[in-house]
Parts: C-alpha cells; structure tokens; sequence
C-alpha cells in the first residue's frame, strides 16, 4: 500500500491531531482516545486510500449533548478503540465549517424528520453519507459501531449505493420560480400569522411545532416570530395582498407575551444577564444553559422593535396606554439586560465579541462538569446569601427546600434538589405577601440579585468559545446600533454602544479582511480561520448599514458597499438565482444555498434587506439591487409558499416591498438640537422600511454621494449655500420622489406619519 501524504500506511498509526487546531470545540476532544482528523483534503485523500469509511462528528464547544456524547463515549478507551478500529474519525466545528455541516445536516433531516448537535454521519470515503443521527447513548452507539463495520465489510455495495443515492436526492432540492407579483399574491404574511397564532401558547407565551399545549422545548427564533410579527403588528392589514384579515394589536400581544416570558423564565439569568439558547420546558424554566451571541444579539433587536411598536401615543384608551407602557418597560429592560450581558461577558478585551459560554461547568473545584452547575442553588446556600431578605427572594423566585426543577425536564438528573432562578410571582403578590410595596420589591430583588452575583463569581464559570465569529459580530453590530438609536438615555449601557461597535467593525476590518484578496475570514482565534461564507458577508453587511445609520458616517456605508460587491461575485448562482451557502470546495459535495431561517436568520433572507436597503443608499444602481433581490425571492418562491414561517425574514422583506420602502434625508450639522431632533424621530419609530441619511453640511458624504445622485445633489445645494444661514431641515423619498424639506419637529412628525395610523 502506497504511504498517504500523512506518511500514514494504517488505520492503527493514526493519533488524534486536534491539539493543533484553533477551534475551541476542536480542543475540547484533544485529549480523546479517539484518533480524531480535522475536515481537511489530507484525512479525505487518507480515506480514500484506506478505502474505510468515515465517522464524521459535528458540533460546538458550548453543546451540551456534545459534551455527554464526549464524556459517555469518546473519552471510554473501549468505544475509542472500536473506532480507531473500523473508521477515519473527523470532527467538525460546525460553527467555523457551516458549509460541511449543512450538507449532512440536509441529509439528516430528510432521512429521520430532525436534526440537532451532535450530528454524526457515517458516510463512504468519497463523503456519501448513508447512516445518520444524532446522540447515541454509549451502548447503542457501540452496537451502531459495529454494525456499520460490519455492514461496510459485507456489502460495501450497498452503503455506496446508499451514498450516491442521498447525494443525487440533495442536489436535486431547489424551489420552482415564478413572479414575484405571485409570490407575494399567494400572501405569506397571511400564512405566517396564521401559523404563528396555531402554534402561540396562551398561557406561557412563545411557540411550539407541537401546538400551544406542548410541554416544551421553546426557542427565541426570532428570525421566524418576532420579525415577522414585528411588520404584522405594525404595518395595516390592508397592505397585504390576499389571504386572512390580520389584527395587528393581536399580533403585538402574541410577540410581546414570548418576550415577557422569556423575561420572567429561568432561560433570562437574573443574576448575571443574558437568554440562554432555548427552554425545556414550556414554561421557559429550565434552560438549555449556553448562551450564544446570536441569540443575545437577535433578541436584543426583536425586544427594541417592540419597544418602538408598543407606542403609549397610539392607546386606544388610558387601559390600553397603561399595558404599553408596560410592554414598552419590558421591551427595553430585556435589551439593555442582554446588552450589558454581552459587554460584560461576551466582549474580548480588545474589540469583537467571543462566540458563547458553554453549558456545563464545575459545582466545585475538581468535581465533574454538569450542565448549569454556575446557575441553580441550593435553598441553603441562597439563605445563607440573602439573610433576613431570603424567604421574599425566595418567594419571588420560587425557591424551593427541595429543589424547583421537574424531574422529567432534568434528563442527568443533574439538578435535583437544586433551584433554578425565574419569576414565580408578580412584584405586586410579593408585596402583598410581605407587607411591602412594589418598588420596595424591585430594590430588594435587584439588591438580592447583585448578592447572588458576587458569590456565584467565586464559582468556576462556564467555558468560553473564545472565538470572533464575522456573522455573528455582524448579528452583534447591528443590536449594538440598534440599541444605540432606540433605547432612551436614561440606561447607562447606551453610552458603551456605538464605540463598541465601532471597535469590533475595526476588528473585523484589520484581522479578518484582506484588501488585497478582498476576501473576509469566517473566524478569528489566533490568526485568521476558514473563509468567509456567505452569512458572513450578509449579516457584516447588514450590521454595516444599521452603523451607519446611527453615526452617519459613510465609511461603514461604503465598505457595505463593497462587501456586497464581494458577496455577488463569490457566492451568486447564476444558472438559479440566490447565493449559495459557501464558495466552491470539491471535498464539499453540494454547493448548499442557506435559505431557511432558523435559530440564526439564514443567509438568503439578511441579503434580500440588504439589497432593498442598498439600492436606496446608492441608488444609482438602484435597478441592479432590486433585480437581484427579485431573483432571490423567485428561487426560493415555491418553498416560501409551502412553508412560510420557515422563511419568516424573507417574507419581512415582501411586507417591505408592499409597504413601501424610503429614505428620511436630514441636513444639517450634528451639534444643532433641530438636526439631533429629525434624526431622533427618524429613529424613535418601528419602519424597517426607511434608511436615514444625514447630511453634515461642514462634512458631507460626497464619496457615497458618487453613488447616490439625489444626495449629490443635495450636497451640491448645500455647497452654494454654506455662506448662508441655513436651517436644518428633514425630508422624505418615497419611489424615486422626494418631497419638501420641513424645518421643524412638528412637520416633521406629519411627514414620518408618527400621528397617523400606521
């Protein structure tokens, strides 16, 4: 047998190579007996050569059942000797390698109707897979072993021919095109509300695949109901072409009931901040405990858009003001919760934002890891904690002498007779029950909560995902520029936004661009990883625009500009329209479009906002945007008719359309009160379908204005007045039209339709 390009001859030889890797997740199975390969063209070749099929392994660091798999079979000599035996074992970060992962992902869940981490694939050495799941307990997981050996040995044949068929069936999946005037005539926003109202759950808030009596689990998934339910509570019905009538006060309810619950759930820390990734159980108790950036980041945007929505000036009376001003409240304390999270916890002490925390951590030095060790109590040591406040604390968070977690939600049993801490019971009750008022509550509560904080930080703390992301720092821009436009002065956190955003673009710009290339990286951990993929440059771009927007300054408009350049010619099909999910790789078998949303917006409906959002900014190219934009939406049109909410962003963007998109001009320099005004209003109001440009007169764009001719010639106007006193001044575009400029708050209201009805 000739000697690999590893100088490897036998399955025997092969040692686990992972303590070379950056990927935090890769790192956590250094130690492994297993002889884990990383996904590279020399372990395919190496495959090949040995003719044995591969055991491929995707998850991330922060995975809890990544970590029981691990524990249960990788780290056991015996299940890492039959391994080591049968099979070229690969390990995949799914998070640094999305465009591998997908395709098996694809594959998983067309062969057993789900999916989810850990994913593991057996597959042929040309990287067909024929057998996949997910977990495996360890004695079943040794019996698959061996019978895939077996079966490999038998009837090769027959595994091959599994290949090639599951590889054929995948290339094949592709939407049927139309006209975009039939897509948005079939009224997916009628669909999705529709949808959405069938699966809400009345008691406790959220949605669930199993119907509003499900017992859990519960996720955010904000790209697939809070944005769309965002546009239905907020755009008139009849904007929508065809289907249902949509009530849109019901809608707001609906979204606002999944934030409070998530709010007063255990999947919100109350001691440190931040959502976990989804909740267990129905009641948003009992949390899957790691905490991702792109949850905190989409979370934060979903609870500001309902801040702007829940708008007391529109009440229909002083009961419905009342219930928005207290969904307002909530909106914007769930935001500045989670972003001072993410300052505090998430950021890297440079610039850019790491990756996640992980699920499990030590109950004490040298013990085990188990999942959510760092978050739940005993009743005893919070009593110890709390003194004389303890047994209202207590009350309010539901503590219990026996602990507080269903066992049927505790699958390890790794939380009995602890407590996690929600909220139980209204400020109001507790107040009643202790002889206390409601604000004294809230200062006791939150004083308890500080207390708990500082003798949790004596625990050993999760692990961290230590790595910078560019999609999901792009996720995190955008919430950070959101944030900095929306939330009211009053909390502190919004003085850190900008800058912060500010630094990571910086980060992004010098570490993971290369100028000469023009290419993005996809990961940074010392020194650059993989390239970039698609939601990389799509969720950058869209994190570009919204800074933008908030500062005014056009070089974050402009390198957008650029990046989507970039995007279109590396990743646009021009045979079926769309982007695909990554560039050409031949050791990835299928050139996957990412086009569903799921816990992250997918790739494809960020990039249609986008290009709507462009061909405003630099709309000299303004038909160019729209054409490709429509071209998006026909390759994905059959599907989105199918399954609405599972394109839930992509069907925002035909609310958009159907609105009507425009663009809020504001003249005038930055330290004037009147321009601080326009720009406040501008930004004070839920309309996804408008970009604001300001124009400083002593600074004006005139790099963007090269690519905008309404602002160049505004500009232009500016210029053969600056000897002139001139008046701030706010206007509207609308289709290709713009109307007069107004000169004060009040007009200005009228034209941004803040008094009408939306």
């Amino acid at each position: 047998m000739a000697t690999s390009s590893t100088g490897t001859k036998s399955l025997s030889e092969l040692k686990n190579v992972l303590a070379a890797s950056k990927s935090p997740y890769l790192l956590q199975h250094k130690d492994n007996p297993v002889a884990w390969q990383e996904f590279t063209p020399a372990t395919i070749a190496l495959a090949k050569q040995l003719d044995k099929p591969i055991f491929l392994s995707s998850g991330y660091s922060a995975c809890h059942w990544c970590h029981v798999l691990a524990h249960e079979s990788f780290e056991d000599s015996d299940v890492a000797e039959m391994m080591n035996k049968w099979f070229v074992n690969v390990k995949v970060d799914r998070e640094e390698r999305p465009d591998v992962d997908r395709v098996y992902m694809t594959y998983l869940q067309a062969t057993s109707g789900g999916g989810g981490w850990p994913m593991s694939i057996f597959m042929t050495p040309d990287l067909e897979p024929f057998f996949a799941g997910t977990y495996f307990p360890k004695m079943r997981f040794k019996s698959l072993l061996a019978r895939i050996a077996e079966l490999w040995e038998d009837d090769r044949e027959q595994c091959t021919e599994m290949g090639r068929g599951a590889i054929e069936q995948l290339k094949e999946m592709s939407g049927i095109p139309g006209t975009l005037d039939q897509i948005i005539a079939t009224s997916p926003a009628s669909g999705i509300y529709t949808q959405l109202l069938r699966q809400h759950d009345p008691r406790y808030g959220g949605f669930s695949q199993g119907g509003p009596r499900s017992s859990g689990p519960k996720f955010p998934s904000c790209s697939m109901t809070l944005e769309p339910l965002a546009r239905l509570a907020s755009y008139a019905s009849s904007s929508f072409e065809g289907g249902a009538a949509i009530d849109r006060e019901k809608a707001r309810e609906v979204a606002v009931k999944m934030l409070r619950g998530i709010w007063k759930g255990g999947i919100h820390d109350w001691v440190g901040g931040g959502v976990a990734r989804y909740s267990v159980d129905e009641k948003w108790i009992v949390p899957h405990f790691e905490k991702m950036l792109y949850d905190q980041a989409q979370l934060v945007t979903g609870a500001l858009d309902f801040a702007l929505i829940s708008n007391p000036a529109e009440a229909e009376d002083e009961s419905h003001r009342k219930v928005l001003e207290e969904d307002r409240a909530l909106c914007f304390d769930l935001a500045a919760d989670i972003l001072e999270y993410t300052l505090r916890v998430l950021k890297h002490p440079r610039a850019g934002f790491w990756s996640a925390e992980d699920a499990d951590s030590a109950p004490e030095e040298g013990a085990k890891k188990s999942e959510g060790a760092y978050y739940i109590w005993d009743k005893s040591e919070l009593d110890d904690i709390l003194g004389d406040e303890a047994d209202l604390v207590n009350h309010f968070f539901g503590v219990k002498q026996s602990g507080n977690v269903d066992p049927k939600h505790d699958a390890h049993g790794e939380m009995t007779g602890k407590n996690i801490l929600y909220q139980a019971h209204t400020y109001g009750d507790v107040g009643s029950r202790f002889n206390k008022s409601e604000v004294d509550v809230k200062i006791i509560v939150s004083r308890a909560c500080d207390r708990i904080r500082e003798r949790r930080d004596t625990r050993e703390p999760p692990g961290m995902d230590d790595k910078i992301l560019t999609a999901w720092n792009g996720l995190m821009i955008s919430a950070l520029a959101q944030g900095a436009m929306a939330l009211p002065d009053s909390y502190a956190v919004k003085a850190m936004l900008l800058p912060d955003a500010e630094e990571a673009v910086e980060l992004i710009k010098t570490k993971l661009w290369d100028p000469e290339t023009r290419q993005l990286a996809r990961s940074y951990r010392e020194g650059k990883g993989p390239i970039g993929q698609t939601d990389d440059y799509a969720f950058l771009i869209r994190g570009l625009l919204d800074l933008y927007e908030a500062t005014g300054k056009e070089d974050h408009a402009l390198w957008a500009i650029e990046l989507q350049e970039r995007q279109d010619e590396l990743f646009w099909d021009e045979q079926g329209g769309g982007y695909f999910a990554s560039a050409p790789d031949e050791h990835v078998l299928i050139r996957m479009k990412d086009a569903q949303d799921a816990a992250e917006p997918s790739a494809t409906s960020v990039s249609v906002h986008n290009l709507s959002r462009l061909s405003l900014l630099a709309s000299n190219q303004y038909d160019a945007y729209e054409k490709r934009a429509e071209e998006i939406y026909l390759s994905v049109g059959e599907e989105l008719k199918q399954f609405p909410r599972a394109f839930g962003y992509t069907a925002c963007g035909l609310m958009d359309i159907e609105r009507g998109y425009r663009e809020v001009i504001v003249i005038g320099p930055p330290s004037d009160p009147t321009t601080q005004g326009f720009l406040s209003l501008a930004r004070s109001i839920y309309a996804p379908y408008q970009i604001v440009i300001h124009i400083d007169p002593s600074n004006p764009p005139r790099k963007l204005a090269e690519k905008n001719d309404v602002l160049r010639s505004l500009i232009e106007g500016s210029d053969a007045n600056q000897q002139k006193t001139t008046e701030a001044s706010l206007r509207v575009c609308e289709g290709g039209v713009c109307g007069l400029p107004v000169t004060s708050i009040e007009e200005a209201k009228k034209i941004l339709e803040i008094d009408a009805e939306k």
